[in-house]
Formats: structure tokens, sequence, C-alpha cells
């Protein structure tokens, strides 16, 4: 498993913002990391993974909205292909009784790590989704102002003219 997961992470294709971002490469780089990890994983690190992907693909089809190598385009596609298989990679390179017994930070055991770094991981990826969400509002409130300056009420308003009695 730990050489499949190596062999991926050597062959997985590098992504260039400058050329355009492309969803699909980056759903493409979470299917292939919640595929490596099923049932490899502790239930709560499945859970926190699953809920990156999650808001991720929800993030995915407004990307469009933003502007090209925009700070949360580049935030998805490395979350997507580096931050996510590199912590989780760390993990599985452990032994299971080491990673889930052990302590080695601040007594925190290597799993605890992992589910910090993937709780931050879920934060960051929540305030991307609320970027995106606030742009798609400001454009709805900025089509609303145009529209009440176009047709909203004015000062001087235009009487039909009365009908004829001919």
């Amino acid at each position: 498993m730990i050489d499949r997961v190596r062999r991926y992470l050597v062959r997985r294709r590098k992504i260039d913002l400058s050329s355009g971002f492309d969803p699909n490469d980056v759903k493409q780089a979470l299917d292939t990391q919640v595929r490596m990890i099923t049932g490899k994983v502790p239930p709560e690190v499945m859970a926190k993974v699953l809920m990156i992907r999650q808001i991720i693909l929800g993030i995915l089809p407004r990307s469009g909205n933003l502007p090209p190598g925009s700070p949360q385009l580049f935030i998805i596609e490395r979350t997507a292909t580096n931050y996510l298989p590199t912590s989780l990679q760390a993990y599985l390179d452990l032994p299971r009784g080491y990673a889930t017994g052990h302590p080695v930070q601040d007594g925190k055991t290597p799993k605890e790590v992992l589910l910090d770094q993937l709780s931050l991981l879920v934060t960051k990826m929540n305030e991307v989704a609320d970027d995106v969400h606030r742009n798609d509002s400001d454009r709805l409130l900025a089509n609303g102002r145009f529209l009440q300056e176009r047709f909203g009420q004015s000062p001087v308003s235009v009487k039909p003219p009365a009908p004829s009695g001919d």
C-alpha cells in the first residue's frame, strides 16, 4: 500500500495554475486520496477527509467566478494535490500502534496531530467557500443596484396619455 501511494505521489501530474485551473484535476486528486485511505485510517480521519472533499466539491462549480491565479484557486488546488496528500501520507507511513498510541507533540499522538491538521484544512476550505459565495452575493447585490437605478422610481413621473374620447 505504502509503495502504491509513493508511486502515485511521484507520478501525479503537477497542475500549473498559470495555464488555467481545471476543476476536474482537483476532483480527481480528491477522489484518489479517498480511494487510497479507505479502510486504512480511523473513522474520525476519514470523516474529516470526506468533509474537506465535500467542501471543495461544493466550491468547484463556482470556481469559474474567481479570477485566474486567485489565492482561493491556489489554495483549493494545493489542498487537493499537496497539503492533504502530504498529511495523509506522513500518517500512513507510521506503524498503526505508534500512530494511535504514542505521544509525539504536546502529548498528542500522530492521529491527533493529523486530526488537527485536517481541522485546519476544513477551516480554510470553509473560508474559501465563504469567499466564493460572498463574491456571488456581491454580484447579485450589484445587479440589484443596477436594476434599481435603471428601472426604479424616479422623481420625474411620466403619465400615460389620457384616453381620447373619440
